[in-house]
């Protein structure tokens, strides 16, 4: 009596799957030999920039501004100096930190005017950059930051006995935005734009100016907005 064997169709399923992941592996390994290294990786990494898993980057910028009265007298000027870094957990990914530190000067006492602010902001941030040739990326960025503001202001009329008072409280900023940076030393440096939308929510109360608190006073206000920041970062 002659044995006969006939294939399941779990089996046969079975086989045709073994036969075809070891004619893919033949095909990859015969490809993979006749590839040159060097041309797979210009293919796949054509920028110098250490933007890879396990870089550090960090940057910053300075940013001033003018401001006039309606009749065209100067009267104040305010700063911004802003500082960010952080980490590649994958390639072109990074988590890190931003700090803004802002300083509002107006002085034309004349005029009734006299302001000192300052804020420090603190938070973090992730950006994803885009390579779109060896030394040109969009970069988006996401954020939030907060921290403490303090301002002094004069409140008397002009000509009037001078009388000032503090505004003092905390601020959240959120934002996003996206820019354009361009490769300046290659594999090392950066420098560009983001242009921004943020919205900031101010918590204050006015304090007077031997630090005592003014009651029901507290102010809550949100202000949305864009904003451009130009920086300069090295690649480590």
């Amino acid at each position: 009596m002659k044995n006969t064997y006939s294939l399941t169709p779990a089996s046969r399923l079975f086989t045709l799957f073994m036969t075809a992941v070891c004619w893919l592996s033949a095909v990859q390994v015969c490809a993979a030999q006749e590839i040159d290294p060097s041309q797979s990786m210009k293919r796949h990494k054509p920028y110098t920039l250490k933007i890879n898993k396990g870089s550090w980057w960090i940057g910053g910028g300075l940013g001033i501004s003018g401001s006039v009265a309606p009749m065209g007298q100067y009267i104040g000027t305010a700063a911004t100096l802003s500082g960010k870094g952080g980490y590649h957990v994958i390639d072109k990914l990074s988590v890190g930190l931003s700090i803004t530190a802002g300083l509002n000067i107006a002085d034309k006492k004349s005029a009734g005017v006299y302001n000192r602010g300052f804020s420090m902001l603190v938070g973090p941030i992730v950006q994803y950059i885009i390579p779109l040739s060896k030394s040109f990326f969009l970069q988006p960025i996401v954020g939030a930051t907060w921290g403490p503001m303090n301002i002094k202001s004069m409140v008397s009329p002009a000509g009037a006995e001078e009388q000032y008072a503090r505004i003092k409280g905390h601020a959240f900023c959120e934002l996003a935005g996206i820019g354009p940076f361009f490769e300046v030393i290659p594999g090392k440096a950066s420098f560009g734009a983001q242009f921004l939308v943020s919205s900031i929510q101010q918590t204050t109360n006015v304090y007077t100016d031997s630090g005592e608190k003014v009651p029901d006073t507290q102010i809550k206000d949100r202000k949305t907005g864009p904003a451009m920041v130009m920086e300069f970062r090295l690649h480590l």
